[in-house]
């Protein structure tokens, strides 16, 4: 779960400073937009959020029939 956090977390930081910033974050000026980039590029890198998403909803449903059939 943390690579799907992290990432959006990184992505949602840059961008809001590059809205602070204005016209000027996506600029030469400040490094905002390459950093938008790499943060970008990380989140692909590391396999798409929906991959992440599905890996962590099979476990959870796996572990709630267990708990269901623990139960019975």
């Amino acid at each position: 779960m943390i690579k799907v956090v992290a990432g959006r977390m990184a992505i949602k930081v840059v961008d809001c400073a590059i809205q602070v910033h204005g016209g000027a974050g996506v600029s030469d000026d400040f490094p905002l937009a390459q950093m938008y980039a790499y943060a970008r590029t990380l989140r692909l890198a590391d396999g798409p959020d929906e991959v992440h998403l599905s890996s962590i909803a099979q476990m959870e449903l796996r572990d709630q029939l267990r708990r269901m059939a623990a139960k019975l």
